[in-house]
């Protein structure tokens, strides 16, 4: 608790009262009250950001999705299980920069394999870097690839827990695979796949490495309200102002985070 109250609720307490400052690295301090929010809401990038932001809580259902699919798969498999594991989960372990690197060569618009394989279908070349909403839906790709098999793991453990019994019951009931995950599986992973909804929505609220070293160079309309943060704190300096910002990002990520369990619990 001592920990938790020096390096989380402390810090915490401290942004909350830098927002209400003219707080510059350069300069003097000054409180100006809900300034920094007024300015916010003027702010054209603000709310560009923070519906990208939004959008991107999009990629959280795809992430669930590929990881329940290749976690049964994996599960299913029994011979090589511990193999399968092993290669799902590289992804998670593999630096970011790495990652980075060799997802903008799968996407460069000129040579990247991405429109090399379009073109096989006849699809021109896609601006997968550099247009607006691609460039995001590229970052999501590069999410799903890279956060899938750390979800593979929760729910692989989440699976050891459904007693046998009820699957071999339902197998001889005549249940089809279909309808044992349908009826049987996914009603027992519903506190499993509700940690990953919260966790994996919040991850996405807060998303900017992958956003950093995959499109640094975009306008930043095109970015995310983290993206936007590090821009006024880290760049330029005024801690006040990215002080607000992130107060209205741990809002809404404890929003989404409320909405998910909330709706979740209404819907079992």
């Amino acid at each position: 608790m001592f920990f938790l109250l020096l390096f989380s609720i402390v810090p915490m307490l401290e942004v909350v009262w830098f927002s209400l400052l003219n707080y510059s690295f350069f300069g003097p301090h000054e409180f100006i009250g809900a300034e920094n929010y007024r300015r916010l809401l003027s702010d054209a990038n603000f709310w560009h950001t923070l519906m990208n932001s939004l959008l991107y809580v999009l990629v959280t259902p795809v992430l669930i999705v590929v990881s329940l699919v290749v976690a049964l798969s994996v599960r299913d498999a029994v011979r090589s299980a511990s193999l399968l594991r092993l290669f799902f989960f590289l992804p998670v372990i593999t630096p970011i920069i790495v990652v980075g690197i060799m997802w903008k060569w799968i996407f460069t618009e000129e040579t990247g394999v991405m429109n090399y394989l379009l073109s096989l279908a006849g699809i021109g070349p896609v601006s997968w870097l550099t247009d607006h909403p691609t460039n995001m839906v590229s970052v999501m790709i590069l999410t799903v690839w890279r956060g899938f098999g750390y979800y593979m793991m929760v729910i692989l453990a989440g699976l050891m827990l459904i007693p046998k019994e009820i699957e071999e019951a339902g197998v001889l009931d005549g249940a089809t695979p279909f309808t044992q995950v349908v009826h049987i599986i996914l009603p027992n992973l519903r506190p499993t796949l509700l940690f990953i909804f919260v966790v994996s929505s919040a991850s996405a609220v807060k998303l900017f490495t992958e956003l950093y070293v995959l499109i640094p160079g975009v306008p930043m309309n095109n970015k995310t309200l983290v993206a936007f943060l590090y821009r006024q704190s880290f760049e330029r300096f005024d801690f006040g102002y990215g002080s607000a910002i992130a107060v209205v990002l741990f809002l809404l990520t404890a929003g989404l985070s409320y909405a998910s369990i909330r709706m979740m619990e209404e819907r079992s």
